[in-house]
């Protein structure tokens, strides 16, 4: 294979930093453009979260179940470029390893995107007992005449575990990634939940107050009548996302459903990569 590798509305500055936050943050029910973009890298000390895929994200939890915020559900995203080609068809060969190695997962037939010309297979593996579902997303996308593959891997819960469960399903991962990635893998992770603004704090104010919890420092925030979002940074975590010459690696948006004071609260390192 050639080139191949070998597989084992309101926008506020807080401080006087220059970056526009529209740049880290799309309108509120978009998806983050850094999910889906395989072609960028990030800068900072790190592409995403440490190779400890779980250690940010029970620290979101602890400081949502803090402040009574009820968990939806939470995710954890990585990704890595595989290999690249000349000619179609010997993808195939790195599919069929992949596939060898997760003979757990239920994979779907590859499939063709006539337009943008992107071959793709899915597969997914769901652990009913912790309600949690691994998924696996191989892709092939042509790119200055050659033919590339990712390999995306994504893990969504809907609920908090015990230690027991962390240590258990936190070995399963590293396991997991050992068998899938070549580098130490960056880890997105985000959580979701509703809140309950019984003391009838506003949003700003609620937002605030958990980035507060994380040591953090606000970097910048976009307000709306109904939704503020804050991208900040925290010393908590090592890696980060550099943007115009300054590191971010913690961003919370928080969402007002209407009448009652409840809203929808997600916490993601170093950026939010779900719709919100």
């Amino acid at each position: 294979m050639g080139n191949s590798k070998q597989r084992k509305s309101l926008s506020i500055r807080a401080t006087k930093a220059q970056p526009v936050l529209k740049e880290l943050v799309l309108p509120s029910i978009l998806y983050c453009i850094v999910l889906f973009s395989l072609y960028l890298g990030f800068s900072g000390s790190g592409e995403a979260t440490s190779n400890e895929p779980f250690l940010e994200l029970s620290q979101i939890l602890q400081v949502m179940y803090k402040h009574n915020v009820e968990l939806t559900d939470w995710t954890l995203y990585t990704r890595e470029r595989l290999n690249s080609w000349q000619t179609s068809g010997e993808y195939e060969n790195e599919l069929a390893l992949i596939q060898e190695k997760t003979t757990d997962f239920q994979w779907q037939p590859l499939t063709t995107d006539e337009h943008s010309g992107q071959i793709r297979a899915m597969a997914t593996y769901t652990h009913h007992d912790l309600g949690v579902t691994e998924t696996l997303t191989y892709i092939i996308y042509p790119h200055k005449e050659q033919l590339h593959s990712y390999l995306i891997y994504n893990i969504q819960g809907t609920k908090n575990f015990t230690e027991k469960q962390w240590n258990y399903f936190s070995q399963k991962i590293k396991d997991r990634l050992e068998d899938l990635f070549i580098d130490n893998s960056k880890f997105f992770t985000c959580a979701t939940g509703i809140g309950n603004d019984k003391l009838n704090f506003g949003l700003l104010e609620q937002a605030e107050m958990l980035v507060a919890e994380f040591s953090a420092q606000t970097i910048e925030f976009l307000k709306e009548e109904t939704f503020i979002s804050i991208s900040a940074y925290t010393n908590t975590w090592n890696s980060t996302v550099l943007t115009k010459n300054q590191d971010m690696n913690l961003q919370v948006a928080i969402r007002a459903n209407g009448l009652g004071g409840q809203t929808t609260i997600t916490i993601g390192t170093p950026i939010i990569t779900t719709e919100y």
